[in-house]
């Protein structure tokens, strides 16, 4: 059941049963009425301050729910960022490996080789960019990976 739902349903049933039992007990210890009317104002100062600790009690419970919920959602981001900054970046070190091995072949072109070294190196430094985030939301990480977008280089970039 939703919170706000729970919560509603809870206060209603409180009301109900609060007017319906504390109805009877008035009228059972009432002897005039002045002293109706003494109870009475109590029964309504005491409803106000139950219902507000029912209200209270319910509200945090739901709040604390959400926030638990939040925290895990944020877990599995930072846990699904983790996961890739190191497959990315293993990827890369691959990709080094490669271009290593790519210079001892003599007939390998070294511009060919040059553009795959400078495009690695890239990468890395961008990728190494995501691993100085302090705190990791959304709104950073596009930040850092959006940068050159959002402010455009030199135009020999």
């Amino acid at each position: 059941m939703k919170p706000y739902l729970r919560v509603s349903l809870a206060y209603a049933v409180f009301g109900v049963l609060w007017i319906y039992l504390s109805d009877r007990l008035v009228a059972a210890f009432a002897d005039s009425l002045a002293g109706f009317t003494f109870l009475q104002t109590m029964k309504g100062w005491l409803f106000v301050v139950l219902s507000s600790l029912l209200l209270l009690a319910i509200t945090k419970r739901a709040f604390d729910a959400h926030a638990r919920t939040e925290r895990e959602k944020l877990a599995v981001f930072r846990k699904t960022v983790d996961g890739s900054y190191h497959i990315l970046l293993n990827y890369l070190n691959q990709m080094q490996l490669v271009t290593i091995e790519a210079e001892q072949c003599a007939g390998f072109d070294r511009s060919v080789l040059k553009l795959a070294t400078d495009a690695s190196d890239k990468a890395t430094a961008e990728l190494m960019k995501l691993r100085d985030i302090q705190t990791i939301t959304a709104e950073n990480i596009g930040a850092v990976v959006y940068e050159k977008v959002r402010r455009p280089g030199p135009a020999s970039e």
